[in-house]
């Protein structure tokens, strides 16, 4: 009599096996109840092999040891570091719109217009604020997104910072996108609430500016003990190589926007 199969990929099964031998899937898979939904739901937090509060916890203590541990092979132990960006950016999406700690988008300047006497320049004024508005709220939407997409540019700059440490470009990616996640989690719960609240004050920009210093010093604690640097000096390495990758990128980043924006229509520079 042959022996009733594997549900998930048809290996044959013996009536001592819990799980199957090709696949690991449980033997005894039953259909799904309410109650079998909370219990895989609850799993992926208190699992204590790989559960995410472990990896929260390990972030929270020690980035750099959850960075290294997993890079160098402890990968049961730690929840999947990609489902945990995917995770952190839903998270992110769903409370930033609900709170909506958005900078206001560029409106048309009607002192700017009215000096404008040519109507072909005042069309390209108006082109470039059009452009300007659409940008920012593109970029407001997806913030968090883009954060964690500048990883491989981030990772390039850190490997050929610190090429003899031994590690190459797909580990530091992943550690990269670990701290980077997980300080935007922190950056979302701590200070999002602020941004919403003094949205379009001057306040506003301090409170983003107090974000993105506290997520820079706390991926360069992580990458520190991820590249084993010793001491304050190691992290004061790390933090100055992190802001000079940033710098790179914000020079790019702007040398971009007046492209876009204004690309055709420079001779607004002149009544702005």
């Amino acid at each position: 009599m042959q022996e009733p199969g594997c549900l998930n990929c048809g290996g044959i099964l013996l009536p001592n096996q819990d799980f199957c031998p090709v696949c690991g899937q449980k033997a005894n898979t039953k259909r799904l109840t309410l109650r079998e939904l909370g219990y895989d739901f609850l799993q992926v937090f208190i699992n204590t092999e790989k559960g995410i509060l472990r990896l929260l916890k390990g972030l929270t203590l020690n980035p750099g040891r959850v960075g290294t541990e997993y890079i160098e092979g402890r990968r049961k132990t730690y929840f999947n570091p990609f489902t945990f960006m995917a995770l952190c950016i839903a998270f992110q999406v769903l409370f930033n719109g609900w709170l909506k700690p958005y900078g206001d988008l560029p409106v048309v300047d009607p002192v700017v217009e009215a000096r404008i006497r040519d109507q072909e320049i005042k069309e390209k004024y108006l082109l470039t604020v059009k452009r300007s508005a659409g940008l920012q709220d593109f970029v407001n939407k997806n913030l968090n997104t883009a954060s964690v997409a500048a990883a491989p540019f981030y990772a390039l700059f850190l490997w050929l910072f610190f090429k003899r440490r031994n590690r190459n470009f797909a580990e530091i990616i992943v550690a990269y996108l670990l701290f980077t996640a997980f300080s935007n989690i922190l950056s979302t719960l701590l200070f999002s609430p602020w941004l919403a609240y003094y949205r379009g004050e001057p306040p506003y920009y301090y409170i983003m500016c107090t974000s993105f210093v506290l997520q820079t010093a706390y991926i360069a604690w992580g990458m520190k003990g991820f590249y084993h640097l010793k001491g304050s000096g190691g992290y004061i390495k790390m933090l100055a190589a992190l802001s000079l990758i940033g710098v790179i990128g914000f020079i790019l980043l702007i040398a971009g926007f007046f492209i876009f924006v204004y690309h055709g229509a420079y001779e607004v520079f002149r009544y702005l």
